[in-house]
């Protein structure tokens, strides 16, 4: 340790070397060695890394609203419509995704999209039995058609697939290649010198070629709803409006009580549910079912218990997970291993 508290490292590189390819192994290491909170120092970007319980609440709830902001992102700032949009302090934006969109009433609006996109899930594994199958892409898949429901609507969603299955593929790569870069981190953000190898790599040109797909689309869903949208704003539907609906609604009446939202915020807040919603739970889903494979015990208890809650119904519903204790136990869990 330095006398700042942080772990001696090169110059320039700062502890790059020490995370190698598998960072998260690598700072378990590092917490074990040296405690649960390090300052380490990636090229020019100053970390802390906490890796305990205790430190994980203080940070997450006690001080919450101290560490509520982002930290800057090139990447993020490219995607997300600049640093204004991206980068907001914890404030109206947040207010806004939480209270309009991520209300207990809203997320239960969405349920019958959650149940039918489970029901079809189910069906095509129900479909590949007996063969070998890419869950982590099933999961994916699942996710994104969540969330592309719930953002944009069915009609909207249906008409972003008019090309069919291959319409339907082309626009699944291009939110998967945004969730990918998005959580990339350019080599000229740590080491300014070196960023002539993102343009090398091709990197520069996958961002620009993704944004601008990404853009358009973006595009096309907003204006065909304000072309369908009655000039009141009220579609009679209240309980089943989609992000979109909400955010043109906020668009159209909040600057009565101060709320600047133009179109650009609009998509911003949209590609935030994205990167938010589909990655986080196909990866937990997918690391449920790794562990639960590689633990038989576990895996007959939730079996068991789902048997017994679903009884003669044949299916499982959002009405059932409050009997599922032991499930709930192994989503929580999930992510410590």
């Amino acid at each position: 340790m330095d006398d700042g508290g942080c772990l001696r490292g090169l110059p320039v590189l700062g502890h790059l070397h020490l995370l190698a390819s598998m960072p998260h192994l690598a700072l378990r290491s590092l917490a074990r060695a040296h405690g649960p909170v390090m300052l380490l120092r990636l090229g020019r970007v100053p970390a802390v890394v906490v890796s305990s319980a205790a430190g994980a609440e203080e940070v997450m709830r006690t001080r919450d609203l101290a560490f509520a902001s982002r930290p800057r992102s090139a990447m993020a700032e490219r995607f997300l419509y600049g640093p204004d949009v991206a980068f907001a302090p914890y404030g109206e934006y947040w207010r806004i995704c939480v209270v309009q969109l991520l209300s207990a009433r809203r997320t239960l609006s969405f349920r019958r999209v959650r149940e039918q996109e489970a029901t079809a899930l189910a069906e095509r594994v129900r479909d590949k039995a007996g063969a070998p199958f890419d869950l982590s892409e099933l999961l994916t898949e699942y996710a994104n058609d969540v969330v592309s429901r719930a953002a944009f609507g069915d009609e909207s969603a249906r008409g972003l697939f008019d090309g069919g299955d291959r319409g339907r593929e082309q626009i699944r790569k291009v939110f998967t290649d945004f969730e990918k870069l998005i959580g990339t981190e350019p080599v000229g953000e740590l080491l300014p010198w070196l960023g002539w190898v993102d343009a090398v790599r091709g990197l520069e040109g996958k961002i620009k070629r993704t944004f601008e797909a990404l853009d358009g689309l973006l595009d096309k869903v907003i204006d065909d709803r304000r072309r369908r949208l009655p000039p009141n704003g009220d579609d009679g539907n209240a309980h089943h409006r989609d992000f979109v609906d909400v955010l043109l609604d906020v668009h159209k009446h909040g600057k009565e009580s101060g709320i600047q939202l133009e179109t650009n915020e609009i998509k911003a807040i949209i590609l935030d549910m994205f990167s938010g919603g589909t990655d986080t739970t196909s990866t937990v889903m997918e690391w449920a079912m790794a562990e639960l494979v590689t633990h038989p015990r576990a895996m007959r208890k939730v079996q068991d218990e789902i048997r017994a809650a679903v009884g003669s119904t044949g299916s499982v519903d959002e009405g059932h997970v409050a009997q599922l204790h032991y499930l709930k136990a192994v989503v929580k869990e999930t992510p410590r291993h």
